[in-house]
C-alpha cells in the first residue's frame, strides 16, 4: 500500500495485530540493513521497479525473492521505518522508489520526510514479533 502516512503504518499495525494477537510495528533502520544482504542480480532495471522507463507502483510480489523470501526490496516504493530525525517530526524511510534512477539504486540509504503525509512512492512492511516460546515451538 502506499499513500499511507507514517502514523497510519503505525495505526494499521496496531489493527493488525488487535485482530490476531499478535504483536506488529514498522522495521528499525537496524532490521531494514539486514535485509540488504540480498543484492538480486546487479541489474536495478530487473530486479525492482525503478525510474527504467515506466511509472507507478506494481504489486510487492514482483521482483526477485530474497534468499529469506522478501520481494521489492531492490525496487518499486520506499518504506516507512520506526526511526525519526529532529524530534520525531520526521520519519526515515529505506529502500529504493520507483521514481529513483537506476543510478541511485541503493537500498543501505535513507531519507527523512514529513510523519504526517502520505506519498505515492512511499509505503509500508510489517515485523512481527516473536516470542521465544513461539521460536521453540516452530
Amino acid at each position: 500500500m502506499v499513500c499511507v502516512s507514517h502514523a497510519n503504518g503505525e495505526a494499521f499495525a496496531q489493527w493488525l495485530g488487535k485482530r490476531n494477537g499478535k504483536t506488529y510495528r514498522l522495521p528499525t533502520r537496524a532490521q531494514w540493513t539486514l535485509l540488504l544482504a540480498f543484492n538480486g542480480s546487479g541489474n536495478p532495471c530487473r530486479d525492482g521497479r525503478l525510474a527504467c522507463g515506466a511509472e507507478g507502483s506494481v504489486p510487492a510480489s514482483q521482483g526477485p525473492a530474497s534468499p529469506l523470501g522478501f520481494t521489492g526490496l531492490r525496487g518499486n516504493v520506499r518504506e516507512w521505518l520506526q526511526d525519526c530525525d529532529g524530534a520525531c517530526q520526521r520519519r526515515l524511510v529505506a529502500g529504493i522508489g520507483w521514481r529513483d534512477a537506476p543510478a541511485r539504486a541503493d537500498a543501505t540509504g535513507t531519507n527523512d520526510f514529513e510523519a504526517d503525509t502520505g506519498f505515492d512512492d512511499i509505503g509500508l512492511r510489517l515485523v512481527r514479533e516473536v516470542s521465544a516460546r513461539e521460536l521453540r515451538d516452530n
